[in-house]
């Protein structure tokens, strides 16, 4: 998968933590600095901060490596997308737990440890998320119902948890001081080192999204909770490294529809799968079509599906 660099500056590093924590940084430098000294204020011994940077390549890892001698940073020699960073810092890690968090989130004081206090109160939770909050202070809701081959289109995803019942509720998993969900965000996950061994790790098959419900999916078959704790809140800003330019934007909505099409062929069997390939496809086809002349996103977006554009920048 290629080359990389681990940099660090912290000797403490080399004993057992209780929390690593693991970050995927491309080019949202400023976001990972404020997350970073959210972290740096969280009142908790043992903690390890990983930084797994992919290729960014403009210049700024190494005054950044600099400026955080506390923080492990792994700089790659490519853009291996998400779950393949994940395993990356996974495989440094020292921590009993291992928290999977965004750049773009910044963590409310005294956090870390009212959770994982909670957390090894509670050996039935095994995939754990919180709370969170957009600048604006609404609710982001990180959670989902499963895909599965009848609700691939919109419209129907919407109406399954009033055709299943409350306890298919996002409202419900969002409202409740605890809720579960069928899967939680990639962008806050905490879970045990030697579960997280136990599933395999992120399925690096997926480059950008579908991998959280993917690892939810894995965890649901082994009769796993994943838990929403929403006593505990962190400000999660959207699109720190997906919308940095127009071409990562539609390079990262592709990848939307390419990942959808890799869930449905890992977890959907046949003929079923082929019911809900050609809804995605069509809807998809529609969707692009209509935007075309209209959207320079989406005009690279056709390019990137046809692979006339680089899949990975």
């Amino acid at each position: 998968m290629g080359r990389t660099i681990v940099v660090t500056s912290n000797k403490k590093q080399e004993s057992m933590s209780s929390l690593s924590i693991i970050i995927v940084s491309y080019r949202c430098w400023n976001r990972l600095a404020a997350c970073l000294q959210s972290l740096a204020a969280q009142d908790m011994y043992g903690l390890e901060v990983i930084v797994v940077d992919n290729h960014s390549d403009d210049g700024r890892a190494q005054d950044f490596v600099i400026q955080h001698p506390q923080v492990r940073f792994i700089l790659q020699d490519i853009n291996g997308g998400f779950a393949q960073a994940c395993n990356k810092g996974a495989t440094v890690a020292t921590g009993k737990w291992l928290l999977f968090l965004n750049p773009d989130t910044i963590l409310q004081p005294n956090t870390l440890l009212p959770l994982l206090e909670r957390a090894n109160s509670e050996p039935e939770w095994k995939l754990i998320g919180i709370k969170q909050i957009n600048e604006k202070g609404k609710d982001t809701r990180p959670h989902g119902i499963f895909l599965e081959w009848w609700n691939v289109w919109p419209p129907i995803k919407s109406l399954q948890a009033l055709i299943m019942g409350p306890s298919k509720s996002r409202n419900k998993w969002s409202n409740d001081p605890i809720g579960f969900p069928d899967w939680i965000s990639g962008s806050f996950v905490l879970i045990r080192a030697r579960d997280f061994d136990e599933l395999g790790g992120w399925d690096e098959r997926f480059w950008m999204y579908c991998e959280d419900m993917d690892l939810s999916k894995r965890a649901a078959g082994k009769g796993w909770k994943r838990v929403m704790y929403n006593e505990i809140n962190c400000i999660h800003s959207h699109g720190g490294s997906s919308r940095i330019n127009p071409s990562v934007k539609a390079l990262t909505k592709s990848h939307v529809i390419i990942s959808t099409f890799k869930y449905l062929q890992k977890h959907i069997a046949f003929p079923l799968r082929w019911i809900a390939y050609a809804t995605l496809f069509l809807m998809t086809s529609i969707d692009l079509i209509l935007s075309f002349f209209f959207s320079e996103t989406k005009r690279k977006m056709v390019g990137v599906l046809l692979g006339k554009e680089a899949r990975r920048q």
